[in-house]
């Protein structure tokens, strides 16, 4: 479907888009997922918010809000409908690449050509990665914000349920396996999140103190069997001895911030250091799918058999192991080998 997609593109009316029309649009909690949906990511295209790492980002948000029904910009009416890029390369390693295409697929429906099946999956694609995936998917890479959104995206997927039982049951599925910041000993991030309450932060300090400090009881994942617990589970109740011992690891010794105002824990010089180190945490494998896309479309670029690719893996290692690195000594010794 892709490569077809991608053929089909120069003949393609751009102005012949179709949002979503479903039935199911009208059901009162894709109504308010809508509501919640649509002014978030326009806050990522306002010029106040600049956190989007990549162009990627931002197509996938303007196809999101394309999807819609809503337009681009809001505040230059001339130019509020989206300009539609060329099909890019599409990897098996990032998961953007998908949706951004299945968006396109979708809203050009009536231009390229799909089967009753394929229609009806990607409407249902569509309907689920624009209420629910997109907005978790893009802020994702908000380190102290990653235990609360790993909280709502579940009560969000739980929702769903009433829209699509199944994909709701395969997404929780999925996600259950990648629960780390709703383990003990990362859940302490939340301390550091706007998104979360005041009343909650106190209750987490309070839990912090009262399991005291043991770094030898571990538990980095949420255990997944237990998944349907989060449904009725509140951040402070997932604390354990670990996760104070875990704050105190980047300096921050949770006794200080008890009985003082969550609104001034920001005037603590301690808690002011730990939001810097908590800043440069990556909560994302977002470089690692990069490196593994980049690499196979460079690989592809010089040879497509899989014969010549071996042969060309074993030149390449056998290269490294007589020039283990761009040293002096070891570029002297692998010559002194050839001659």
């Amino acid at each position: 479907m892709f490569e077809r997609f991608r053929a089909c593109w120069p003949k393609i009316n751009h102005a012949n888009y179709k949002p979503l029309d479903d039935t199911s649009m009208s059901h009162p909690v894709l109504q308010m997922l809508r509501s919640d949906v649509v002014p978030f990511l326009k806050s990522f295209l306002s010029a106040e918010r600049s956190y989007i790492p990549r162009e990627d980002y931002k197509e996938m948000i303007q196809l999101c809000l394309t999807v819609l029904g809503c337009p681009v910009n809001d505040h230059d009416q001339a130019n509020s409908h989206y300009c539609f890029r060329v099909p890019g390369a599409y990897h098996m390693a990032r998961w953007m690449a998908k949706v951004i295409y299945c968006l396109n697929f979708f809203l050009f429906r009536d231009e390229f050509k799909l089967t009753v099946s394929e229609t009806k999956n990607l409407t249902e694609f569509c309907v689920f990665a624009t209420h629910i995936y997109v907005s978790a998917w893009i802020s994702c890479p908000m380190q102290s914000d990653a235990p609360i959104n790993d909280l709502q995206l579940l009560a969000r997927i739980d929702q769903y349920s009433e829209i699509n039982k199944k994909i709701a049951t395969a997404a929780t599925n999925k996600i259950q396996n990648n629960l780390w910041y709703l383990g003990p000993e990362l859940v302490w991030l939340a301390l550091f999140s706007n998104k979360v309450a005041n009343t909650e932060k106190k209750m987490m300090v309070e839990a912090m103190i009262a399991a005291s400090s043991d770094a030898s009881v571990r538990g980095i994942k949420f255990p997944p069997a237990n998944v349907e617990q989060l449904k009725r589970t509140q951040l402070h109740e997932l604390i354990s001895s670990i996760t104070t011992a875990a704050l105190l690891s980047i300096g921050l010794d949770v006794a200080l911030l008890n009985g003082i105002n969550p609104e001034n824990w920001s005037d603590c010089t301690h808690f002011q250091q730990a939001t810097n180190v908590v800043k440069c945490l990556k909560v994302v494998n977002d470089t690692k799918k990069r490196s593994i896309a980049l690499m196979t479309s460079f690989n592809q670029s010089i040879t497509k058999p899989e014969a010549e690719m071996q042969k060309l893996i074993q030149v390449v290692k056998d290269n490294r192991e007589r020039i283990p690195d761009s040293s002096k000594a070891s570029l002297a010794s692998a010559k002194m080998a050839t001659k």
